[in-house]
C-alpha cells in the first residue's frame, strides 16, 4: 500500500479568489455531483502532494521549504494573472493562470530542491509546469468538459494578485488540508 500524502507546497490566493473557486466548486457539485479536491484550500501548487518517509519531519519541509525560497528571493513579489478557465483532458477544470518565465523558474526551483531533499517521495514531472488554480478534478463526468467550459467562460474572470508567500499544506486527520505554515518572502 502506498503512503498517505502528507504535503504539498503552494502559493495561496486572496479571498476574492477562494470566493470564485468556491462558487465554482459549488457549481460543479450542484450540475455534475463533482466532490474529488475539495478538501484542498484554494492555491497554486509548485510541490504536488507527497508522503514523507520515516526519515523525514515537518522541519525537513520548513528547511526545504526555506531553502527554496532563499534560490527564488528575486522572483517575488510575483504577480499572478488569472484570466478565463481551462481544463486538462476531460479530468480536471480550473481557473487558468498567466504562465511566465518567473513561474516556470520558480516551480522548477522548488520542485528541484524537493526532490533533491525528499529523494524517492518528489519527483521531477517530464510534463511542462501549468500553473492553475483547481476547481475541480477527477471525478467529472466523461464527455462534459465542453459544455462546463462554456459556463465557465461566461463568467470571465480576470484577478490580479501580488504572490508573496508559500504555504506549506498539511493533510489533516479528517484527510483534508490546511495551510499548516505560510512563509512570507
Amino acid at each position: 500500500m502506498l503512503p498517505l500524502h502528507t504535503h504539498f507546497i503552494g502559493i495561496p490566493v486572496p479571498e476574492s479568489l477562494c470566493d470564485i473557486v468556491k462558487e465554482s466548486r459549488e457549481w460543479m457539485t450542484y450540475v455534475y455531483g463533482c466532490k474529488s479536491g475539495y478538501g484542498t484550500p484554494p492555491h497554486i501548487t509548485l510541490v504536488p502532494p507527497f508522503a514523507l518517509d520515516k526519515q523525514n519531519t515537518q522541519k525537513d519541509v520548513e528547511l526545504a521549504t526555506s531553502k527554496a525560497l532563499e534560490k527564488a528571493i528575486g522572483l517575488f513579489p510575483l504577480e499572478v494573472n488569472i484570466s478565463g478557465f481551462g481544463a486538462f483532458s476531460e479530468r480536471t477544470v480550473f481557473a487558468a493562470v498567466k504562465d511566465s518565465p518567473s513561474w516556470q523558474k520558480l516551480h522548477e526551483i522548488f520542485i528541484s530542491t524537493f526532490a533533491s531533499d525528499f529523494a524517492g517521495q518528489v519527483k521531477k514531472s517530464k510534463r511542462l509546469f501549468c500553473p492553475h488554480l483547481t476547481i475541480a478534478n477527477r471525478d467529472i463526468p466523461s464527455g462534459t468538459m465542453d459544455e462546463i467550459l462554456k459556463h465557465f467562460a461566461t463568467m470571465q474572470v480576470q484577478e490580479t494578485f501580488e504572490a508573496r508567500s508559500v504555504c506549506i499544506y498539511v493533510r489533516t486527520k479528517s484527510g483534508s488540508w490546511t495551510c499548516g505554515q505560510e512563509i512570507g518572502v
